[in-house]
């Protein structure tokens, strides 16, 4: 018997994630060689299987590679989580594109400052629920926060200020 894979995930996944009526799927992609997909939506990325259902903000994903050779998005989450790896179809190519673009579209500004062992960019960035701004901190690996505190509240209080949040958010 011969398995046809679907273009998109089943429904009863989809309602999985939870996500508001308003929200919209912008683009899916079959995982190669499992029944497991990835979903871009407005409000963030999704990650769906029969055992799997997971949804990451837009704001809480750092960053997205493509690595062309064998179709690997590889993901980088703000909250200092390992690089997940997800091989995709050849005709899924276009998925990382869109999931780039709202990773980009969270970052309102972005300020790198330089402190032993790296860099730690301080991120205006935007909830991708409500709209709401806030700073965060993305550390390069091996970076102490705790060591190079006062560079990076001083870039966290310029930022604030700029971005009119209260003081409290900085």
């Amino acid at each position: 018997m011969v398995f046809i894979h679907a273009d998109k995930p089943p429904g009863h996944l989809i309602a999985a994630l939870g996500l508001p009526k308003r929200s919209r799927i912008l683009a899916v992609a079959a995982l190669a060689g499992q029944d497991t997909w990835l979903v871009a939506a407005d409000l963030g990325f999704g990650v769906l299987g029969e055992d799997r259902h997971e949804f990451h903000p837009w704001d809480l994903i750092e960053r997205a590679k493509l690595k062309r050779e064998g179709g690997v998005l590889s993901l980088t989450y703000a909250d200092g989580r390992l690089t997940e790896d997800f091989t995709i179809q050849p005709r899924d190519k276009r998925f990382a594109s869109i999931v780039n673009e709202r990773i980009k579209a969270s970052v309102v500004e972005v300020e790198h400052v330089s402190v032993p062992g790296g860099l730690v960019a301080v991120a205006l960035r935007r909830r991708p629920s409500d709209q709401s701004l806030y700073l965060q901190e993305l550390p390069d690996p091996g970076v102490d926060l705790a060591e190079c505190g006062p560079l990076v509240q001083a870039v966290r209080n310029e930022l604030g200020e700029a971005a009119g949040l209260p003081s409290s958010a900085w």
